[in-house]
């Protein structure tokens, strides 16, 4: 089985691991690329969300190097994410090709599907076979994670930004290469170590919420490397998605049904109180977090025409405006430029400077 899956930030690191481990010619697609961009959209839906072009366009360069199966995630609920892999699908085998769509529906309420992509997956392996190849993922995606909010965390102080960078990916680079779950917390012991010994300036970074759709934070292609972009202005970011957290409750918690209501979610009741689909609940309720524990700033990032985003955002503007908080939102498709997000970034960055002043007044 020559198997492939959409580009989601560095999760191609635990998936390459995994699916290895299990027998399988992995082939990750290219990084992320206007090649990608224009693909996806060539071919997606006009209206589509940005993510399902990204991943249309992921697929569509692994099947020109051979892959023969898709691994894609389905969902529930009113976001349209449940929907990208059936018109993945259509699309891909309208334009000739031929493969295997392999969907891994949510547990809850989906067991019999999610088990039956295990067994695919599984193929002549066993299952202890499976546990020890998901445990080596499993840890190699919480490295990864612990990498990234190390990196979150000292950017914004590192003296040498572009050598910050050369670490940040040498660190993930270990982290794939390593064997073993020793040799994975060896090398992320060693990367975070190297990054808090690097030469730091002498000032407090403002702290700003990073919130929104979990494909927009994860995937720096597409929020056009925000964290990196405001690391290098020396502002640190709070990420409120973490993948490996992600996981923790939408698939064992939920296969095992314990899901508890999150934090994020009560936070929100006051002001939304039911599910709008994706991320809507979090994206409020953590911006009430912010604005609760005194955070300086929120970026909100989604999907253009994403309407669980859409709604929290006039709910995320009035909170923000009755706080005096300075909230900026980013609404991504293909069609954002560079030029005019840098700027915008540029111009909250100044907004967090006066608010630090005392010079801003809601």
């Amino acid at each position: 089985m020559k198997i492939t899956f959409p580009h989601l930030g560095y999760c191609s690191i635990p998936l390459r691991s995994l699916l290895a481990d299990l027998g399988h010619e992995v082939i990750i697609p290219p990084p992320i690329t206007r090649k990608t961009i224009s693909l996806g959209t060539r071919h997606g839906p006009e209206f589509a969300c940005y993510p399902l072009k990204l991943g249309l366009g992921n697929f569509i360069e692994a099947l020109e190097l051979g892959a023969d199966t898709l691994l894609m995630g389905g969902g529930i609920g009113p976001c349209r994410f449940g929907y990208y892999a059936q018109v993945q699908r259509d699309i891909l085998q309208s334009l000739g090709y031929k493969f295997r769509m392999l969907v891994v529906e949510p547990p809850l309420g989906h067991a019999r599907q999610f088990l039956a992509v295990l067994r695919e997956v599984l193929g002549e392996k066993s299952w202890s076979d499976l546990a020890r190849a998901a445990h080596l993922a499993l840890v190699k995606l919480g490295a990864c994670d612990d990498i990234q909010r190390a990196s979150l965390k000292l950017r914004p102080l590192a003296q040498d930004k572009s050598a910050f960078s050369k670490l940040y990916r040498r660190a993930l680079e270990e982290i794939d290469m390593a064997s073993g779950v020793k040799a994975v917390r060896e090398a992320k012991a060693r990367s975070i170590a190297a990054m808090e010994a690097m030469p730091r300036l002498n000032h407090k970074p403002p702290k700003v919420a990073l919130v929104g759709e979990v494909y927009l934070i994860a995937e720096p292609a597409a929020n056009l490397h925000i964290e990196e972009r405001l690391g290098n202005m020396g502002v640190e970011v709070c990420r409120h998605v973490w993948i490996s957290q992600w996981l923790r409750v939408n698939i064992f918690l939920d296969f095992l049904r314990l899901r508890r209501r999150e934090k994020a979610e009560k936070l929100a009741r006051p002001y939304l109180q039911c599910f709008v689909g994706g991320h809507g609940q979090h994206s409020v309720g953590e911006t009430r977090k912010a604005i609760l524990e005194g955070t300086d700033g929120v970026i909100h990032v989604y999907p253009f025409t994403c309407t669980p985003e859409i709604v929290a955002r006039g709910i995320m503007q009035k909170m923000a405006a009755k706080a005096g908080m300075p909230l900026v939102c980013f609404s991504m498709d293909e069609h954002s430029g560079e030029a005019g997000f840098q700027t915008r970034l540029e111009a909250f960055v100044d907004i967090l400077g006066m608010k630090g002043k005392g010079k801003c007044h809601g």
